[in-house]
């Protein structure tokens, strides 16, 4: 899903849809500037009945948006369904970039874009109105509030040399009941005993008054680290002279980086039997005791179709490797509505990993998986569910 994007083109559509309301009340537009202002028609006033607006941020390519609430008071309802604010991390015709639907009177949290494009809807019905809402929007080039089920936190500039005095803190929020997982992937930092002149710092909360994790710099990568709270503050730190490569790291929600370690379970993508976000890296580890092998099985599975150029799954896909890394043997890979076969490990361990892209998302994929034992073939375990129950997803947690 490769995306060429014209913003005239974009307020072309839009000039005909909702970048007017439906009762010529003139809002939403195409912002560029590096920072601004949004705010409901009529804001401080009430706002109109029957009203929809869209505004699309757009920022230079490298950059994210950062988006920060001022005043927010919309009509009240449990599911937001007469009057609310819609944002998305991209353009708002795909609801696999939705960060969130918001109204009341609780002002939603800052958000970050993953990239360099962020949408607003403001939607009123015929009936009930408030002040509205004021947001601020700024071009971030250096940290963020990211809030996304995985992510990608780098250096200012990498894999070029980082810029001196750097300063920047990622704060990565993500839902209650979930824990944040971060994986660096690469590191280079100007190395140095105490870790004082070039450093990154890692807090299990959302601020630096929260447990220090530790600072690390030099060649070395940092340790796997998992929150105990749903919060973690990433800050990055470069004095007046030498640098380095600099950094890259994945950060994971719960939601979308487990460890199962039953002899059978049940995993889907992300909102299942909704559509899956966009721009998420996910990974489901299956590790078992040594001597076990395991069978996985995809009942269903719907994503993104092949790239009719390629004919690779070149845009979402699931890949399942022989092991827990994304260096071991790679047993497939699928999109569209194929339907894998039957997969057997050789070890007692598999990865699945589901990649998505910007745009176009699909309900995603209902896996089981069940451990056997035996050295040249899986045997499923006594007293547990046999094949078809498995293919129709029926394996016990």
């Amino acid at each position: 899903s490769v995306i060429v994007f014209n913003a005239c083109a974009f307020l072309s559509i839009s000039l005909n849809t909702s970048i007017f309301s439906r009762k010529s009340v003139k809002c939403g537009g195409i912002l560029s500037a590096s920072s601004g202002n949004v705010s409901s028609p009529n804001f401080p006033g009430l706002y109109p009945y029957n009203t929809e607006c869209t505004w699309l941020i757009v920022v230079s390519e490298g950059s994210s948006v950062l988006l920060t609430f001022h005043h927010f008071e919309l009509e009240y309802h449990t599911d937001c369904a007469y009057d609310y604010i819609k944002i998305y991390n991209g353009i708002s015709e795909d609801e696999g970039n939705l960060l969130g639907k918001f109204c009341g009177d609780v002002s939603p949290p800052q958000f970050s874009s993953s990239w360099n494009v962020m949408s607003i809807i403001f939607h009123s019905d015929r009936h009930v109105a408030r002040k509205g809402f004021s947001v601020g929007y700024r071009k971030d080039m250096c940290g963020g509030v990211l809030t996304g089920l995985s992510g990608v936190i780098s250096s200012p500039g990498y894999p070029l040399e980082y810029n001196n005095n750097a300063d920047c803190s990622w704060t990565v929020h993500v839902s209650n009941q979930s824990v944040v997982s971060l994986v660096f992937l690469d590191f280079q930092l100007e190395n140095n005993e105490g870790c004082n002149f070039d450093y990154v710092a890692l807090f299990d909360g959302p601020s630096v008054k929260h447990h220090h994790l530790g600072n690390y710099c030099g060649n070395e990568r940092p340790p796997n680290t998992v929150t105990t709270s749903n919060h973690l503050l990433v800050v990055f730190k470069s004095d007046f002279n030498i640098g380095g490569r600099g950094f890259k790291a994945y950060y994971y929600s719960g939601e979308c980086q487990q460890i199962l370690k039953n002899i059978s379970g049940n995993f889907t993508s992300p909102h299942y039997p909704n559509i899956y976000p966009n721009n998420i890296n996910c990974h489901w580890t299956i590790t078992l005791a040594a001597g076990y092998r395991i069978k996985l099985f995809f009942p269903f599975l719907e994503l993104e179709d092949r790239n009719s150029l390629t004919d690779m799954c070149d845009y979402d896909f699931v890949s399942v490797y022989d092991g827990d890394s994304e260096t071991d043997t790679l047993l497939g890979q699928w999109c569209g509505s194929e339907q894998p076969p039957s997969l057997t490990s050789k070890g007692n361990k598999l990865l699945v990993v589901l990649s998505t892209d910007r745009n176009y998302a699909f309900k995603g994929f209902m896996a089981s998986y069940i451990g056997g034992d035996g050295p040249s073939q899986c045997k499923l375990h006594p007293n547990r569910v046999s094949d078809s129950d498995l293919q129709r997803g029926f394996a016990p947690a």
